[in-house]
């Protein structure tokens, strides 16, 4: 979640209209290292998100109960989603319900109350609760990148796999929700295989699925290379009067190769960054809870000053660069100071952080 930090950093070389909110108009194309940032990040990180999701889900069910985990995401999901979105949308002086950067938490809600209908049966219960094999584990990854082509046929094209946000409550994709629902109900089935943590931990199972992750996003990158000069041979050719009938079999081909490869990406970096995770990273050291506690206000607020600051910064002369780092620094900074002093310690981390966990709490409620 602290990768949207990165991520809307160079929003306005990327996104021109946000440019010219403030004024800029013409302002230069993102530099390549930004794209290839952008293409790293955003092949694993709402899938492994929702994944998380999902394992996270099962686990508050079986800690609190069916009842209580339902309300708990209702209010920090639902009610979080709703507030935030309207105050960003208040503020910028035209109310249209629109979702800005909170859409993942509309599609989480949709995913949760699912889940929450889905667990009033046996049958379900059964299934999200059986141990799967090494080889059962195979055929749901198989299933896995079958699925993500699907969404793109109800995405309605062979376009790379990509899914645009939603703008509004009203815009969904289904597509997407197709895409993004597997992981989500994977991480509900990792939750009762958790001896799958044993095997991911080991050194060399590191190694490899790093070694695999590298060597996938090379070969994605080089295939979209090759499809951007594709394409751009196209384009000389119309320009010229010339047919790309010749063509047109072959960028089929490569846009179902990248769709896949693209899958194939996300399912290693995902397996790769749980495996690295689980083997180096340990939640009893303090720094880590912290980072944990601010990730998710973060998030909510951080849009608007990362994106304010990196316009600025661009008003005043300095290169992509330095905008990118230090609208990332002075924007975590910001928005840390924001969430300790109109969340925190205020009702609002009711909504945020849950009742139970919020610093500010009334007498009366305890007793």
């Amino acid at each position: 979640m602290l990768l949207g930090l990165a991520v809307h950093a160079p929003l306005i070389f990327y996104f021109p209209e946000a440019a010219s909110e403030f004024g800029i108009e013409n302002i230069e194309p993102a530099e390549n290292w930004i794209w290839l940032m952008l293409d790293f990040i955003t092949i694993w990180r709402m899938p492994i998100f929702f994944l998380l999701s999902g394992f996270f889900s099962v686990l508050l069910i079986n800690k609190i109960g069916l009842k209580s985990y339902t309300l708990d995401r209702f209010i920090r999901i639902g009610l979080t989603c709703l507030l935030f979105s309207a105050l960003f949308d208040i503020l910028d002086g035209n109310f249209d319900l629109t979702l800005n950067h909170l859409w993942f938490l509309y599609y989480l809600f949709i995913f949760i109350i699912g889940l929450s209908f889905l667990y009033l049966f046996s049958g379900f219960k059964r299934i999200i609760s059986k141990k799967f094999t090494i080889r059962g584990w195979m055929v749901i990854l198989l299933l896995l990148i079958m699925i993500g082509q699907l969404s793109i046929l109800i995405n309605g094209s062979l376009s790379p796999l990509l899914f645009y946000p939603p703008e509004t409550y009203l815009d969904i994709n289904f597509g997407a929700l197709v895409y993004y629902l597997p992981f989500y109900l994977v991480g509900t089935l990792l939750y009762s295989n958790q001896q799958l943590f044993h095997v991911l931990d080991k050194r060399k199972f590191v190694v490899v699925t790093g070694l695999l992750s590298v060597f996938f996003f090379s070969l994605f990158l080089y295939l979209n290379n090759l499809m951007h000069e594709t394409t751009k041979h196209d384009l000389d050719l119309i320009q010229k009067g010339g047919a790309i009938f010749k063509h047109a079999e072959f960028n089929t081909i490569l846009k179902i190769l990248n769709n896949a490869l693209k899958q194939i990406n996300t399912i290693t970096w995902i397996i790769f960054l749980i495996s690295i995770s689980t083997r180096y990273i340990r939640s009893n050291h303090s720094s880590l809870k912290w980072f944990v506690e601010l990730s998710y206000p973060v998030y909510i607020l951080h849009l608007a000053p990362v994106t304010i600051i990196s316009a600025e910064l661009y008003i005043l002369g300095l290169n992509q660069i330095s905008i990118f780092i230090l609208s990332m620094l002075i924007g975590f900074l910001i928005t840390v100071i924001l969430y300790y002093t109109t969340i925190k310690f205020t009702p609002i981390s009711w909504l945020v952080n849950g009742y139970r966990k919020s610093f500010f709490k009334i007498r009366y409620l305890n007793g």
